[in-house]
């Protein structure tokens, strides 16, 4: 044992510090959690002669999934056709409250739960099941993102009918829940990473994060590097902060961190003004009910002076006022779903809510209460001025069903975290993007499509939006890659999900960040394209002791270090063997400040492809920046042979020294196979100007 976990009074935090055998140590922070259709987007077609068929659906391979818990009756965690479970697994099954052992099986093969964080801090009883069982949802969703056996005829309440599936329908799942009523407490997230790694897990999916922090202060990376270590690859979600720049967690180079993008599929509800003029919006109301209000209603926006009201909060809305009307309420404070609630228990007949500066035209969608839609903040504009203009507005809602392939796509979703990293700018994340908004996934069948307790709708599937649905889709594509290629290790795994990621959308055109093309520190690497990434054609690999030279190479100390990664090193040592040192990551990412105007970068690539492979370089150099790399052909002889190369940077600007500021460019290195184009190995590159 090296750690442990202990409430502490502050003198006895004192004296501990003080004692030279103590490194670290460090509070219980709290963090929070952060598909029909979405395997098809990305291209998985289960056809026989499909990469996905080769793959095995992910078939041996066991995803640990840390989050809210799981619903095992769920129809996605049948094991009919399953493979028997690995004769590695060492995990339980952990009986509690309304869980026991024959809620397992050859898909959902182990589950526990972890209190004593939570119960440490909150020492009152815990109004949910205390066991692994799910209280909201979010658990049961983001493992069946991943993992879920196929169920035919899925549907919340008839929108986006189809085959549910995860992304690797074969993998089996274990669970263990770490999150409760008010979030999730790091010694109990590092407690279940420990069990995890002890069960036999091969991914592990957390769809948890915060703000960043330095990684010797960050359990999530300190947990994953021992994960790591024992060949498990760790995904996670890069967080819900954007589109604020420097707000990407989980930012740990061993990590995968995953940012989120859009589907081509909408539920357009649109709102017809009195005035003639229409409004796009969304929503997941029912459509067995109504396909449209017929007629018009009258309009009401409450905001003179009461915020509450304007946002619609419980208690709020005075029932003389708005009963029998269109409410608008403002998004934000509360949830979307709530304020549904908020408005239909005041008597109103329906809703429009309206995105603010915050959250643009985020288009995240409800199954609601009653006939409602969220509009876009230039619509929302748009509808208060029409109200302002007249003494009896109008609106109707017309609701339109589920529409696909009709809208460009991918893009950046609005909320996803963005970069440059905070804490580490010499490795560009996110990672990658993937599918995170309005995806559709296994629900709780006691709960209601909202979550919220007045709900008393049931259904086996329902909608949720976050950088935690996109985690999931990461985690089930490691597992395909992991099923496919056993024996590579995490890092190469990441390598073939960055290297064969996509920086354009269905179109052929750029992916979108709003209405501009998209940065690097919005997309990472791209979006991710399963079916390539299980024949990446090269691989970049990385070892446990590069991380440690990396974390030398960044001016960590050694306590710091050995708070990571509990080796004792002496990076004075560590630096003079490894002059010059680059990590052998498959992005770039480059720092020029005051008086520097040269760098170099060496990278090392394996082929996992056909032997006697050949391929060739193309740069597209970033603004300001000369680009040359040596040699300009890497030609390989036989399979898993590694090859060599350095890449110098040369910057055309100079930075001068003065205010604290930064400019950036971007372009790419990718190596082009000569007898396939269609294999290329793109690396993204981010160049970064800092006057101080």
């Amino acid at each position: 044992m090296d750690g442990f976990a202990a409430r502490l009074t502050e003198s006895e935090l004192k004296y501990l510090k003080k004692l030279p055998d103590v490194i670290s140590i460090r509070p219980d922070r709290q963090v929070q959690i952060q598909t029909t259709y979405s395997y098809k987007f990305l291209g998985l077609n289960p056809a026989r002669e499909s990469d996905w068929y080769q793959s095995g659906f992910g078939r041996g391979t066991i995803i640990g999934v840390l989050d809210t818990g799981v619903w095992p009756e769920s129809p996605s965690f049948n094991d009919h056709g399953m493979p028997p479970i690995p004769k590695k697994w060492k995990g339980i099954c952990q009986s509690g409250q309304a869980f026991n052992s024959s809620n397992c099986n050859r898909k959902l093969i182990g589950a526990r739960y972890f209190t004593k964080g939570h119960l440490a801090v909150s020492p009152s009883k815990i109004p949910e099941y205390l066991s692994p069982r799910d209280s909201s949802g979010h658990g049961t969703h983001t493992s069946s993102t991943a993992g879920g056996t196929p169920v035919p005829r899925a549907s919340v309440l008839g929108y986006a009918a189809g085959v549910a599936r995860g992304m690797a329908p074969s993998a089996h799942i274990a669970v263990y829940k770490v999150c409760w009523f008010n979030g999730c407490y790091n010694s109990d997230i590092m407690a279940a990473m420990d069990m995890a790694i002890r069960d036999g897990v091969d991914i592990l999916s957390l769809s948890l994060g915060g703000f960043p922090v330095p990684l010797f202060d960050d359990s999530i990376a300190i947990g994953s590097f021992r994960a790591m270590e024992h060949g498990i690859s760790v995904i996670c979600a890069a967080g819900n902060n954007g589109p604020t720049a420097m707000s990407v967690a989980n930012e740990a180079p061993w990590i995968n961190t995953v940012g989120a993008s859009t589907l081509d599929r909408k539920f357009p509800a649109i709102v017809h003004m009195g005035n003639g003029k229409i409004l796009y919006g969304e929503s997941m109301y029912p459509v067995n009910k109504l396909r449209s209000i017929g007629k018009e209603l009258e309009l009401v926006y409450l905001n003179d002076g009461d915020t509450e009201s304007q946002f619609c909060l419980r208690g709020s809305l005075p029932r003389d006022k708005v009963k029998g009307k269109m409410v608008v309420c403002d998004r934000g404070v509360n949830g979307r779903a709530e304020k549904g609630q908020v408005v239909k228990d005041a008597g109103a007949a329906a809703m429009i809510l309206a995105n603010t500066e915050i959250n643009l035209e985020e288009d995240s969608v409800d199954v609601h209460f009653l006939p409602a839609t969220l509009v876009g903040f230039d619509e929302s504009v748009t509808l208060k001025a029409y109200i302002n203009s007249t003494k009896r507005p109008l609106a109707r809602i017309e609701f339109g069903g589920t529409v696909i392939g009709k809208s460009r796509a991918p893009e950046v979703a609005i909320f996803s975290s963005r970069g440059p990293s905070f804490t580490n700018p010499s490795i560009l994340k996110p990672d990658v993007i993937a599918p995170g908004v309005n995806i559709i996934a296994a629900w709780p069948q006691n709960l209601g499509p909202t979550g919220l307790p007045e709900d008393t709708r049931r259904v086996n599937f329902s909608v949720m939006s976050g950088t935690s649905m996109s985690c999931p889709h990461v985690s089930g594509i490691a597992a395909l890659i992991h099923s496919a290629h056993p024996r590579w290790t995490p890092a190469a795994i990441k390598s073939a999900i960055m290297t064969t990621a996509e920086v354009t959308d269905h179109t052929g055109r750029p992916i979108l960040d709003e209405d501009k093309p998209a940065t690097a520190f919005a997309l990472g690497a791209g979006h991710v394209n399963p079916k390539r990434a299980l024949n990446p054609g090269l691989i970049y690999d990385i070892r446990p002791n590069d991380y440690i030279n990396h974390l030398c190479s960044i001016g960590y100390k050694g306590s710091e270090i050995f708070s990571i990664t509990h080796r004792n090193v002496s990076c004075h040592e560590i630096m003079k063997m490894n002059r010059g040192f680059s990590l052998n990551y498959p992005s770039m990412s480059v720092m020029f400040k005051h008086g520097m105007r040269r760098k170099m970068f060496r990278r090392k690539v394996t082929n996992v492809g056909s032997p006697n492979s050949i391929y060739s370089v193309e740069v597209m150099e970033p603004e300001g920046v000369k680009v040359i790399v040596k040699p300009k052909r890497l030609v390989f002889k036989q399979m898993n042979q590694s090859l060599s190369y350095k890449v110098w940077f040369i910057s055309r600007k100079e930075v001068k020294k003065g205010a604290d500021i930064m400019t950036f460019a971007e372009g790419s290195l990718t190596w082009i196979h000569s007898q396939n184009g269609s294999c290329r190995v793109r690396s993204p590159i981010s160049v970064t100007w800092k006057s101080k």
